[in-house]
């Protein structure tokens, strides 16, 4: 099942980033690119340098600071010299979905594109990205999202995280979006303003992205779309340690409890207790519960399936593939995934200064 499961991501996958014909906007649409900011001043500054330099330059770029504690707003300050175009604003609020709430008040973009202080992006990101929204049943659509990193621990990270990726991609292109990431996420402002924005699970930290999502998806069935071109792939930084990557999971899976959407809570739940399983597996042969040819079989084809899809996934997102990685994966991930899934329940976890828990934002 599991084998079969994978075999559906790679179709999936496939037809998300095929060649797609898209009509070229007959208007050049005013885009709102809203960045929220904490404590990112080694970061802001290279991010709006690569949005300055887009190729399509009918933007408005919107800073939003999230109650910085370094020279984040100076480091902004510093560029608006610079850019017109660029507006800083504070927060009305606490956390992620207030700070970007509070830049689409103010937006007069008819888009609004979101992505984080730590990302970079190219050239023709936009450029590439707006011609999706030529289908008019087109109301959100994100975009592959890549870590990069010259250490080992970077490698392990990239391809763990392209997993999540490729995963978000193949099931939207399949009809049932699971999970998109907010550092590369388009959608209509109309269309926020008329799903209510993100009323209703703005005290959960997590999640602006796939709340949003699954709002929009209820009300236009057909309106979620994957950027299968690799212009828009966006780069950020991995975690700089074991303990910072461990918090931002945490942070992440802090959001599955309070996910009303059928098929992505099928899907966790499927693959939590496939990994349970691969954690069990020595042992079941161990007591002879299962024939070790069986056992070797069930494993094989689990590590075939995974490399078939993330080889392909990373090869789009252009993440040199890593042997040492992936089998250091093999070994540790039933074992990431069942204790982050437990632990999301009962820990508060650290982020840009905060310590919060799974369902609240406070400072």
């Amino acid at each position: 099942m599991y084998a079969l499961l994978v075999v559906v991501l790679i179709v999936g996958w496939h037809q998300a980033t095929r060649q797609h014909q898209t009509t070229v906007l007959s208007d050049l649409p005013l885009v709102s690119i809203v960045i929220p900011v904490r404590n990112e001043e080694s970061n802001i500054g290279l991010l709006l340098n690569d949005i300055v330099g887009q190729s399509y330059q009918h933007i408005e770029i919107i800073v939003v600071d999230d109650h910085s504690q370094d020279s984040t707003v100076k480091c902004v300050e510093k560029e608006m010299h610079r850019d017109k175009r660029i507006t800083l604003l504070k927060s009305e609020g606490a956390g992620k979905k207030e700070a970007i709430t509070t830049a689409i008040k103010s937006a007069q973009g008819s888009i609004i594109l979101t992505t984080d202080a730590d990302c970079r992006v190219d050239q023709n990101w936009i450029a590439c990205l707006l011609p999706y929204f030529s289908n008019d049943e087109a109301k959100l659509v994100f975009g592959g999202v890549k870590i990069t990193g010259y250490s080992f621990l970077d490698d392990v990270q990239a391809i763990e995280f392209a997993s999540l990726i490729g995963t978000g991609g193949a099931t939207s292109a399949l009809g049932f979006p699971t999970m998109c990431n907010g550092a590369n996420l388009a959608f209509r402002r109309d269309v926020f303003n008329e799903v209510g924005g993100y009323s209703g699970n703005l005290e959960i930290p997590s999640g602006d992205d796939e709340f949003l999502m699954r709002k929009i998806k209820a009300k236009y069935p057909s309106g979620i779309e994957f950027a299968g071109v690799s212009e828009v792939v966006v780069s950020t930084s991995p975690s700089k340690d074991l303990n910072e990557f461990i918090q931002q999971r945490i942070r992440w899976a802090g959001k599955w409890k309070h996910n009303q959407s059928l098929a992505s809570i099928l899907l966790a739940f499927f693959i939590f207790l496939f990994k349970v399983l691969t954690m069990a597996l020595p042992i079941l042969i161990a007591v002879h519960q299962i024939d070790w040819q069986i056992g070797a079989f069930i494993f094989i084809t689990k590590v075939l399936a995974e490399y078939i899809f993330l080889q392909q996934v990373c090869s789009f997102l252009s993440i040199p593939w890593s042997w040492m990685s992936f089998i250091l994966l093999q070994a540790l991930y039933p074992f990431y995934v069942v204790a982050i899934g437990l632990l999301s329940n009962f820990l508060s976890f650290s982020w840009r200064g905060r310590v919060l828990k799974s369902f609240t934002v406070k400072e």
